[in-house]
């Protein structure tokens, strides 16, 4: 029934979380877009979770810039400019921390070796490059470094242990360093993509190679956004301009909208009331909020022309039952993915649940308000009428119903054949094939592959840390050993300091050291001099260790050759791919989803056989179960694999779907208005909202469209079909 209060309290509430919304949005911990907090917990999960954080910081906030031309002096110059320019955007080359390593390593040149194991030092081939390095016209060698270093110690460990950190490359010149900012933040790519812009405009005739995740993550970002404006923006008219033929009524459109937007904004303040920070993949299961909430406005809207704008009271009385029965079935399809424990399904049982139920007392209270009686109500009723006939007239014929049970088997079939799964995060979007040129060129000319996964080496400290690293990576080919940037060894134990320390004194400069000296004319050497102040661990190397769980750790990101064949794990050390735990995060999600489902149904029966009494109640189902196998048999026989994303539009499915069928049941039950041209709208609103987006090119937007469109469409011609059951006769309880 028709209140005013309980319109007062509906809008209050939706006062409340709008202004909740505005609050939160502006924090910076609003939303949570770390895929880690996906992934279930284990005993040492604090210690990998941040290991992966900080790996993943080093790898996605680098960026490389190869910068050719024909003309050298010109190809310096334009990136000399492009450096500028991307430090105004937000980026700080590594040369600015060239000096910190350069100062670290001359401090602590006797106690670092270019060999991974102490025994594998050469003394012959530091004798002859320190040569080489002596009469280098490139050398900064000065008379002050001899003295202190003979044997250009710190120029050797350079070139062996630092990564690449711009400069001259070949004929190329190298603009390398990382993003102050995160490569995934939109307004980070958005920035670094307007400078690269405007510098190639001004430089046409250079040549540039990119690497870095920031690009790739703009490619993909703009194509995402390009797809989704286009498909929106073509869905929306369509729906705006149905909604008008069908209604003639602009209300019909801001009364559609408005439940919409109070769902939405009902489930994100909800999700901010309960949790510190809401996490973005909770949006791939609220988005299902649209196709499901905007059919609770139609109904409402539809009941103008079907009693001929009768009052807010028995408008409401024609829908209050049914509309009951779809939120609730809906609502708990989605509170049971609360019951598995996992913290993002908790957060979208309750935005979920929230938002529909918003939608659901908006419908009941202020819609009325947004929908007064038509000025011609007697020729809209009739357009509407008009428009009704064809579906009324619509007859189901016995053959009809053989060929759905074929087309539905034939599917099943077809998608048991050639059923098959898609969690790689890899595979989601496509690369840039030009990007992925230009980064293999990088490559190439660098030296240095770099690959998304690392060694986790852990202990009781920093030391025990570092010798787990040592031991590890001394059992490695030296190709390999060498094509990681290893804490340890820039910063090695103090038992391997003491190891290198004691080698360089017996084999280099015990034998070596006063030649050297006389081949050089200098009267002073002091090799071992301390360096006043002591310099502090450079932040490249700083930023891979940590603490967490009571551990300390040590992140070791592996190039492509080091990657290409890892050992075992061991005690204490760990190959770690993130990655292939994103991958299993999905899989897992994606099974916990499906079994959501089932139960979904279960609640959803015991929920109909409560209200109507009936086993016939129990019809209301078959449509969207029908919906659901056909969501997930269909595209698969045509090659398109399950994923996270199409068991997250299933959701949709049983929700339009049992919508659909509860009004055409009820009309059928107690002898109500027809309901066939609504239901037909609701449906083909969801399809155009959101099946459209199985247009899209991104893997996970597709098969989310893909999934509705076939579900929705399957569940719709479902729900016309006559079925006959034993059970109970009579019809379901008339409503007050």
């Amino acid at each position: 029934m028709f209140r005013i209060g309980a319109a007062v309290l509906c809008a209050l509430w939706c006062l409340i979380a709008c202004v909740v919304v505005g609050v939160r949005v502006q924090q910076p911990n609003a939303f949570d877009v770390d895929i880690q907090n996906l992934l279930p917990r284990t005993a040492l999960e604090p210690v990998i979770r941040s290991a992966v954080a900080d790996a993943g910081a080093t790898a996605s906030q680098r960026v490389a810039v190869l910068v050719s031309a024909e003309d050298p002096v010109r190809a310096q110059d334009a990136a000399a400019d492009l450096e500028r320019r991307f430090v105004a955007a937000g980026f700080a080359p590594d040369h600015a921390q060239g000096e910190a390593v350069g100062r670290w390593m001359f401090a602590n040149r006797n106690q670092l070796s270019c060999a991974v194991d102490p025994a594998g030092f050469d003394a012959d081939a530091t004798l002859r490059r320190s040569r080489v390095l002596l009469y280098s016209p490139l050398a900064p060698v000065s008379g002050g470094m001899l003295e202190k270093d003979p044997f250009l110690l710190t120029l050797q460990l350079a070139e062996c242990l630092s990564p690449p950190s711009g400069g001259q490359v070949g004929d190329a010149v190298l603009v390398s360093g990382m993003l102050t900012g995160s490569a995934y933040r939109i307004d980070v790519q958005d920035t670094m993509a307007k400078a690269f812009a405007g510098w190639r405009a001004q430089w046409p005739d250079v040549t540039a190679s990119r690497a870095g995740a920031v690009f790739f993550a703009e490619a993909a970002a703009r194509q995402t956004r390009g797809e989704m404006t286009l498909i929106s923006g073509v869905s929306a008219l369509v729906i705006l301009a149905l909604l008008l033929a069908c209604f003639r009524r602009p209300h019909a459109i801001l009364g559609t909208f408005a439940v919409t937007a109070a769902g939405a904004v009902g489930s994100l303040a909800a999700a901010f009331l309960l949790f510190p920070s809401v996490h973005v993949m909770v949006f791939v299961f609220g988005s299902a909020l649209i196709g499901v909430t905007s059919d609770y406005a139609l109904h409402y809207l539809a009941t103008g022309p079907q009693t001929g704008w009768a009052s807010r009271r028995e408008r409401l009385k024609v829908i209050r039952r049914p509309l009951a029965v779809c939120a609730l079935s809906t609502s708990l399809g989605f509170a049971g993915l609360g019951l598995f424990g996992v913290e993002v399904f908790n957060q979208v049982a309750v935005f979920s649940v929230a938002g529909i139920l918003t939608a659901w007392w908006f419908t009941m209270t202020l819609l009325p308000l947004l929908d007064p009686r038509a000025k011609q109500a007697n020729k809209l009723t009739a357009w509407w009428n008009r428009l009704e006939a064809p579906f009324l007239a619509f007859r189901w014929r016995p053959a009809w119903s053989v060929i759905g049970l074929l087309l539905v088997a034939g599917a099943v079939v077809a998608g048991a054949a050639r059923f098959a799964v898609l969690d790689d995060v890899r595979q989601f979007q496509p690369r840039s094939a030009a990007l992925s040129a230009e980064e293999a060129r990088v490559r190439e000319a660098v030296g240095f592959s770099a690959s998304p996964q690392f060694l986790l080496s852990w202990g009781a400290d920093a030391q025990e840390a570092r010798q787990r690293e040592e031991t590890r990576l001394a059992g490695w080919p030296e190709a390999a050993a060498r094509d990681v940037l290893a804490v340890s060894r820039f910063d090695p134990s103090d038992a391997r300091r003491a190891a290198n320390e004691a080698v360089l004194r017996r084999e280099l400069f015990e034998p070596h050291l006063t030649e050297r000296t006389r081949d050089l004319g200098l009267t002073a050497v002091d090799p071992f001099a301390a360096a006043t102040p002591a310099p502090a661990l450079p932040p490249l190397i700083a930023d891979l260790e940590g603490t967490a769980g009571g551990l300390h750790y040590l992140v070791a990101p592996l190039g492509a050759v080091a990657a290409a064949g890892p050992d075992a794990d061991r005690d204490g050390s760990r190959i770690i791919d993130p990655t292939a735990r994103y991958t299993q995060a999905f899989a897992t999600f994606r099974g916990l989803a499906a079994a959501a489902v089932l139960a979904t149904f279960a609640a959803c029966a015991l929920l109909v056989l409560l209200l109507y009494r009936t086993w016939r109640a129990l019809l209301i189902l078959a449509a969207p179960t029908v919906g659901v196998v056909m969501a997930v048999a269909l595209p698969t026989a045509l090659g398109v694999p399950v994923s996270f994303f199409s068991v997250a539009a299933l959701f949709v499915v049983i929700g339009v779907g049992i919508d659909h069928s509860v009004f055409l049941f009820e009309a059928k039950e107690t002898q109500g208005s027809s309901k066939e041209l609504v239901v037909f709208l609701a449906g083909l609103t969801t399809i155009l909202s959101m099946g459209l987006l199985g247009l899209s090119g991104t893997f996970p937007v597709a098969s989310f469209g893909i999934a509705v469109a076939v579900g929705v469409t399957a569940a719709y011609l479902c729900s016309f079909a006559p079925f006959n059951v034993w059970g109970k006769s009579g019809h379901a309880n008339k409503q007050d």
